[in-house]
Formats: structure tokens, sequence, C-alpha cells
């Protein structure tokens, strides 16, 4: 991939579950984790982000309102300049943000990223929704304004959720699929 296509998976990662973490003196880097279950997903986007990315790290947690022990896999990036400037973007005051200065930067591969991190397939609704349930309201319309505008693609926003209508299902295949990795392709068709 080239330098263009890996910054896509970082801003799509970061629209998505990742998140960046700076200590007081130095610079930042990037964090990543998903269930165990995304094994093959971590690992995709563990590859494209060589040489800033660190081996995989395998998590347990206990999850004390279920009760529940939960298994994740991630990684960690280097501590990079790059990684510095876009948490200047990306957070304010510590909350992530949707960064209105990558509306027109951000392409299909950072939609294909943020779907693989927070997209599912409704099998009621038959289409995509995705959770930005991590945003405020404003953050949330402005998504689905950069999906319509950007894709070209009808959605409406209910709560926490973005749905991409059912009309618009095809296109949102045709952009996004060729840069998921077979094995969340799941996440835009019913299994």
């Amino acid at each position: 991939m080239s330098g263009w296509e890996r910054l896509q998976v970082i801003y799509g990662s970061l629209l998505g579950d990742a998140w960046l973490d700076k200590p007081a003196d130095g610079n930042a880097r990037l964090q990543v984790r998903h269930s165990i279950k995304q094994r093959g997903y971590v690992e995709f986007k563990n590859r494209v982000l060589k040489p800033l990315s660190l081996d995989l790290i395998f998590y347990e947690y206990l999850d004390r309102r279920t009760g529940k022990t939960y298994r994740q896999v991630g990684f960690n990036t280097r501590r990079h300049p790059l990684f510095t400037y876009l948490r200047l973007l990306f957070y304010n005051n510590g909350v992530k943000t949707f960064p209105v200065e990558l509306f027109d930067d951000m392409d299909e591969i950072a939609l294909a990223i943020f779907i693989g991190d927070d997209g599912t397939f409704d099998k009621n609704a038959g289409t995509v929704k995705i959770s930005v349930d991590s945003y405020r309201l404003r953050e949330r319309e402005l998504i689905r304004a950069w999906l319509e505008r950007k894709f070209s693609l009808k959605t409406t926003l209910q709560k926490d959720r973005v749905y991409v209508l059912k009309s618009s299902l095809p296109t949102l295949v045709k952009i996004v699929s060729q840069y998921m990795p077979e094995s969340i392709h799941y996440k835009l068709s019913p299994p």
C-alpha cells in the first residue's frame, strides 16, 4: 500500500475503535484493539501499518457487569509525530471528534475501515448501520453529511447509529468491499 492508503487506514481506524494516546513528553501512538474473533482484521491493519506497527498483543478482561471474560487482540504503533498531529485533529480536550478539516481528504479506504470497526449488517433493516455512539450529536450529523456528500449514500440517523438506506447498500458495497479484508465482509451482508 502507498503512504496515502496507509493514512486512510489510520483515518478509518480513528473514526472507529482505535485511539491515540500521548504522554506529557513525546509523541502520540495509535492503539488498535478488537475482539479475538477479528484477529484476521487486526493482522491486516498491522501489516498495512508496518513499519510503524508493533507486534500483536492478546488481552483478556472481565466485564464486571456481565461477569463474562472477553478476549481481544490488538497492537500499538511506535510513537511518531504523525500521530501527535492527528491527535490535534481528532481530539478536542481529550474527547474524540469528527475532524472537519479532513472531510474531503478521507476516502473510500477510510470508509471501509470505519465500517470494519463500527459497522454491522442489520438483518431486520436489510442494510448496514454504523455505530456512532462515541460522538456527540453534531459529529454524528457531520458523519452523515460526509457519507452523503462524499459517497452519495442516502442515510438516516437514529439515536447513536447511522443507517445506510437499503437503496444505497449496493453503492456502499461497491465502494468499500475491495478495501476490506475478506474476514470482515460479513459486515456488508447477511451471514
